[in-house]
């Protein structure tokens, strides 16, 4: 029996993408962007076959395969411009640069021959920030294509480029771990008998403070020294327990802290991430 075969050939190809990412998050990926095309820009992509699609972390051009955009009218360097904005409610908090909401990043390549980070250091900072009027966290990404004809205005024109690849990558801020005790009765007897530890019991912390609230709430608080990266997700596992007599046993979770509870402390220079927990 014969069996009819077809081959389907693309019209479309990726030709440059523009990705986002964040080393809070598990996968390392700064999702929910809104992510826009200046208005010249739009035209230009119009006119040469260009058509934008949006990724979970970014966006990436595809390029029209046709002959006709080999001609020299299309040579030249194009100047592309996009707006982004973060929506993330917990951005600041999570994201190493100046605790402020009124920012505006600037992101430019510097060849478009390879791919490349859109930041001259590793992780963005205030070399890429710029204060604004406007309130919100949000961006202009320049990118500057075509400087040598190689994907419009010549005969080899797009057919034996990979695809670039320009990344902006964030980096979370250092925290303290913060744990906060309270009693609905306001009052937890024995404190001092507390303690936090891990799953092996390796340390002891019992070093303790007393603060009051914004709400008036007093709390007993212990603090983990030792500044770590914020993360989505935590793999030590802490405990708070209590030296007792040997007929009682007292262990409670500590749970993880989230990314809406990290706070910056202008008298201890420090980022805090708290977690309160009733006992």
């Amino acid at each position: 029996m014969v069996k009819n075969q077809y081959n389907f050939v693309s019209k479309f190809s990726k030709f440059i993408s523009v990705k986002f990412y964040h080393n809070f998050y598990n996968d390392n990926l700064l999702k929910g962007l809104e992510i826009s095309v200046e208005k010249e820009t739009g035209k230009l992509l119009q006119s040469h076959g260009i058509l934008i699609r949006f990724i979970e972390n970014g966006f990436t051009l595809i390029s029209k395969k046709d002959p006709k955009f080999e001609l020299q009218s299309f040579a030249g360097e194009l100047k592309l411009i996009f707006f982004f904005k973060i929506k993330d409610s917990s951005f600041l908090n999570i994201t190493d640069i100046p605790f402020s909401n009124n920012q505006k990043f600037l992101f430019q390549n510097t060849q478009d021959v390879s791919s490349e980070k859109l930041h001259p250091n590793v992780y963005v900072d205030e070399n890429n920030i710029q204060k604004s009027a406007d309130d919100g966290i949000f961006g202009e990404i320049c990118l500057n294509i075509n400087s040598k004809n190689q994907f419009f205005g010549s005969e080899t024109a797009g057919k034996i480029l990979d695809e670039l690849i320009y990344s902006i990558h964030f980096n979370a801020r250092k925290v303290k771990f913060r744990y906060n005790f309270f009693s609905k009765s306001n009052v937890i007897e024995d404190f001092g008998k507390y303690f936090i530890t891990d799953e092996q019991n390796s340390f002891k912390l019992n070093n303790h403070g007393n603060r009051i609230l914004a709400n008036g709430t007093s709390v007993y608080f212990m603090i983990i020294e030792d500044e770590i990266l914020a993360s989505q997700t935590y793999s030590s596992k802490l405990y708070l327990k209590k030296d007792d007599d040997f007929l009682t046993y007292f262990s409670i979770f500590l749970p993880f802290p989230k990314a809406k509870t990290i706070s910056y402390d202008i008298n201890e220079n420090v980022y805090f991430n708290d977690v309160f927990v009733g006992i």
